[in-house]
């Protein structure tokens, strides 16, 4: 039985899970800096030991609407190597909770229903149950996609 440590988060009372080999800390959300003509879905960025870090709201990425931030609205500042790259860039998506870390194991792992959701599917592995509920496996490749790692590339490139 091989199995895979899972962060377990929560968005909107969706739970969903990442593999803590990505997580670099959880933090509560700090003040954030507005990023002009940033897309929807990043809030901004914030300065965590002098690493500037886009935050995303990660509701909306999933076309779950917008989180209501609120004092214990958490963040995870994932890590990750880009491609081709030697150095991690960190990426922090706001939760509503965090709530565990568990074994999954990685036979179990579901596809997504064939029904079309209102996101891109490519963000989520697939499906698995943890303790009765539902679970989505974020692909934390696919969220660093597009106008994310153009904005990483920009912070690194200090021209935000």
């Amino acid at each position: 039985m091989e199995t895979t440590k899972q962060l377990v988060f929560k968005i909107k009372e969706q739970f969903f899970t990442l593999p803590v080999t990505y997580v670099n800390t959880i933090i509560q959300l700090p003040r954030l800096f507005k990023v002009p003509q940033a897309p929807g879905f990043i809030l901004g960025v914030i300065n965590l030991e002098g690493n500037v870090i886009p935050v995303i709201d990660t509701s909306v990425k999933l076309g779950m609407g917008s989180l209501n931030l609120h004092e214990q609205s958490q963040v995870i500042i994932m890590q990750r190597r880009m491609e081709d790259q030697e150095s991690l860039h960190l990426l922090g998506f706001v939760t509503d909770d965090v709530c565990d870390v568990t074994d999954v194991e990685t036979t179990k792992m579901q596809a997504l229903p064939n029904t079309r959701f209102d996101f891109d599917e490519r963000l989520v592995d697939g499906m698995h149950k943890i303790n009765d509920e539902f679970c989505m496996q974020v692909n934390i490749s696919n969220f660093y996609k597009g106008e994310i790692e153009d904005l990483i590339q920009s912070i690194a490139n200090n021209n935000l």
